[in-house]
């Protein structure tokens, strides 16, 4: 019993110990681009503290092979047009949607978070 609790507060905590979180920030740019047969949303944000190393032009990127493609679209466009702020949840370290940026997981507006 004690190794399933433990196992299962590893699988818990291990999602967010491989995220990166960005709370707060407001979006400074966002654009789709079609490339090799697949949409991509690219996002920037006004803190690119803390970023993963490969995302050397200091922006999130993810394609349309996520579920949730479309509605992070939405609600980027959404927000950069509005001014919101946004919470983003990134991949740490990883940049395999767009070689050089950081692969997005998430983006949220307004006060609720991930």
């Amino acid at each position: 019993m004690k190794r399933i609790i433990l196992a299962s507060l590893a699988i818990l905590f291990s999602s967010n110990l491989l995220a990166s979180d960005f709370k707060g920030k407001k979006l400074t740019g966002a654009a789709v681009y079609h490339h090799g047969g697949k949409s991509i949303l690219f996002i920037k944000i006004n803190d690119t503290n803390h970023m993963a190393s490969c995302a050397y032009t200091k922006r999130f990127a993810i394609d349309d092979s996520v579920a949730n493609f479309q509605e992070m679209v939405s609600i980027a466009m959404m927000a950069y047009a509005t001014g919101e702020t946004v919470h983003v949840k990134a991949i740490k370290d990883s940049c395999n949607y767009w070689n050089n940026s950081q692969d997005l997981k998430g983006i949220a507006i307004g006060s609720i978070l991930f």
